[in-house]
């Protein structure tokens, strides 16, 4: 075969055609049109996509490849073809026959023979596991550099214009000072228009009624100097204003989370919240005065007392009792936004609605709340007793000290000092009570509830006094009784952990037989 090497060649590696290679060029064409247009558009949004695209695209394309080479056929081994219609020749024999057997075509012209390679090093796909290997260091690299050099600044924000301030990048920033800063600058320069103004203070309204739909709950730092800035210019209408102040104070009054109260209960509270305590810390030149003038039940007037009333809260009490069944409450307010320059040397606190000065906006409002009268024997606080709900071996509470100091009349006095631990699955509310000798001794209830706003609890100290304890106790079980009472007029629990816990020899700090405490020295 080796005299005979111009009789055949070998195959020739595939090539791209003319349409596989318009179609790629278009692909990336398209890809880079689109990455190109979010990098000046967006370059946060362009840098985070460049690093997911980095880091999961190369994996997908290893994958894909991985079942690609699983599926295509395995390379043969070297093989010699007829070059007319491509049929295997037998290499059995020194020499190759002279036509094929297959078509008859003559085998000794150039060409006539085709060599087919057999296995071979796969140069391309070495390549492409390089490719895959550096996209990720390439890909995060260039995103870090696009972070770095694409981050809110003076010097970069002034090259964007208005429309892109306003709606691409102040909903990214809006808690930050660039943006505002760049705005302000360009109020005060004459180049931002009412709409402008307008529109800006559209999207903090927005982002307030998202964040906070109750009302904020901290100054306007960084937005404050553009608003007084809009504001001195004129340039906040009325109805933008009251739209900000409504995002600001809150929409309307608050009646919070009402008692619970049993029949032959003599009395319950009513609280309203509504405002901010930052009106002064946030340069929007208004304040809200508002006032309770009536209280209902079912539509009727209800006697209350006021307990107090300030700037952003007030509470009354009913000292009657009502019979059992279901009520509507309603509380009557009337509102103002007063500009602040009026209410110098005023205590907005202290002024009824008779002496409030001439208001840029005053309205009356109405809120409602349910409020349920039990009967005396008629469970509120269901007791639980899922397992998986089990606020732990200690019952959920941790005995800080218990302590023996000398009581009167020869007797003994029983400090238990706890607290209760965090993260607690469901409110507790327990009956504690130390176990000596057999004999339980109570010492007093405490609950807990863990809500939104922190934590709301009881004592974090109890004691009672017991027969004069024998000198050789050291030691005593804490005994914790679920008990729903302490804690069923509070709206926030529906049910307690349900079963006792035991807290097994506890030792006692036996104070009252140290010297001084009426016990002579050992």
């Amino acid at each position: 075969m080796s005299n005979h090497r111009d009789r055949f060649e070998t195959s020739k590696p595939v090539q791209f055609s003319l349409r596989t290679f318009l179609i790629a060029t278009c692909a990336v064409g398209l890809a880079a049109g689109l990455f190109g247009r979010l990098f000046f558009q967006n370059p946060s949004v362009f840098a985070i996509t460049l690093s997911v695209l980095s880091t999961v695209g190369p994996f997908v394309l290893a994958v894909a490849t991985i079942l690609w080479l699983a599926l295509r056929r395995k390379p043969s081994a070297p093989a010699l073809v007829c070059g007319r219609c491509r049929q295997k020749l037998s290499l059995d024999s020194e020499e190759p026959p002279a036509s094929c057997p297959a078509c008859s075509a003559s085998l000794a012209g150039p060409g006539a023979m085709v060599l087919l390679p057999g296995q071979r090093r796969r140069w391309g796909l070495a390549a492409w596991a390089v490719v895959l290997l550096l996209a990720p260091v390439v890909g995060l690299t260039t995103a870090r550099v696009v972070q770095r050099n694409t981050v809110v600044s003076p010097t970069n924000l002034q090259s964007q214009t208005t429309a892109q301030l306003i709606s691409v990048q102040l909903p990214q920033q809006i808690d930050a000072p660039w943006v505002w800063n760049e705005l302000e600058r360009r109020l005060l320069a004459g180049t931002l228009t009412q709409p402008d103004v307008e529109d800006a203070i559209g999207a903090l309204v927005a982002h307030m009624t998202t964040t906070a739909p109750n009302g904020w709950d901290r100054p306007l730092s960084w937005q404050g100097e553009f608003i007084k800035a809009a504001l001195d210019a004129g340039m906040i209408s009325e109805p933008v204003l009251f739209d900000l102040c409504d995002a600001f104070f809150g929409p309307k009054p608050v009646i919070r989370p009402l008692p619970r109260v049993r029949e032959g209960t003599s009395g319950f509270g009513v609280e309203i919240q509504y405002g901010s305590v930052w009106s002064n810390q946030s340069a929007i030149g208004q304040e809200l005065l508002w006032q309770v003038d009536r209280v209902l039940l079912d539509g009727k007037p209800l006697e209350i007392r006021q307990i107090y009333k300030n700037a952003q809260g007030w509470s009354g009490y009913h000292d009657g009792s009502l019979p059992v069944g279901e009520y509507e409450l309603t509380v009557e307010v009337e509102c103002a936004y007063v500009d602040q320059a009026k209410l110098i040397g005023l205590n907005a606190r202290d002024l009824t609605s008779d002496r409030w000065p001439k208001a840029r906006k005053r309205w009356k409002q109405t809120v409602s709340a349910p409020l349920k009268v039990y009967t005396a024997d008629e469970p509120i606080v269901a007791l639980a007793t899922d397992a998986s709900r089990h606020p732990g071996p200690s019952g959920g509470l941790k005995v800080n000290r218990l302590v023996a100091q000398a009581g009167r009349d020869g007797r003994t006095k029983i400090i238990l000092q706890a607290e209760f631990r965090e993260g607690l699955p469901l409110p507790l509310s327990y009956e504690i009570s130390i176990v000596i000798n057999g004999q339980a001794t109570r010492l007093g209830s405490t609950w807990v509830i863990e809500h939104d706003q922190g934590r709301s609890q009881g004592g974090n100290q109890l004691e009672a006094e017991i027969d004069a304890l024998d000198p050789s106790i050291t030691a005593a079980d804490i005994l914790l009784t679920p008990d729903p009472k302490p804690i069923e007029n509070h709206p926030d629990a529906k049910e307690i952990w349900g079963e006792k816990t035991i807290l097994r020899n506890v030792p006692i700090e036996r104070l009252d037989l140290e010297a001084g405490n009426g016990s002579p020295t050992p």
